[in-house]
């Protein structure tokens, strides 16, 4: 009885650990574009399945500058794309997209910032749900 409690307690544990342990998620990045300028992104919570606010700071003012967002789940190419979607601007001036993970597990989500239709840069963002 005491092999069984102790292999339970074992199985938990390593459970737990491996739950912890293999879960990287992005908290926050700075980008830096072709033309100098810096972008900052962050979530506003912590992702998790459901909708999540991304949010893209410009550390100078961004003249012109788009944010669009594309995001999936590289294991299911195609089944949770987003399509490419515009960010928006909130009252702070950020750049803000609900992004939204449908279900858990790794995801990829592509950044592309523009001006004038020209691309200044792109930055991939992975993490797991």
């Amino acid at each position: 009885m005491m092999k069984k409690t102790l292999l339970i307690i074992a199985v938990i544990f390593l459970l737990a650990l491996g739950s912890t342990g293999c879960s990287k998620q992005a908290n926050s990045s700075t980008i830096t574009l072709s033309n100098g300028q810096a972008f900052t992104y962050q979530f506003v919570e912590k992702p998790k399945v459901g909708e999540v606010i991304l949010k893209v700071t410009a550390s100078q003012p961004a003249n012109n500058v788009h944010v669009f967002a594309q995001y999936d789940m590289p294991s299911m190419r195609g089944h949770h794309a987003s399509g490419k979607q515009a960010f928006l601007h909130n009252k702070s001036g950020d750049f803000v997209l609900p992004v939204h993970f449908a279900m858990p597990g790794d995801w990829e989500i592509v950044l592309s910032f523009e001006q004038d239709s020209n691309i200044l840069g792109n930055h991939i963002i992975t993490l797991n749900i």
